[in-house]
C-alpha cells in the first residue's frame, strides 16, 4: 500500500467552530439545570 502525501507541508487550516462551543456549552447549561431540578424534587420529599 502505498502512503499518499501532500504536496506541500503546510499545515491544515482549521476551520473556526464557535457554533460547536456555544452548542457544547448549552448542553452542559440545560443539563446542569435538569440535575438540579431532580435534585431539588428529591430533596423536598
Amino acid at each position: 500500500m502505498e502512503s499518499i502525501r501532500p504536496d506541500t507541508t503546510d499545515p491544515i487550516p482549521m476551520r473556526p467552530a464557535p457554533n460547536q462551543f456555544g452548542t457544547i456549552m448549552l448542553r452542559f447549561v440545560g443539563l446542569l439545570a435538569v440535575a438540579i431540578a431532580i435534585l431539588a424534587f428529591v430533596y423536598s420529599r
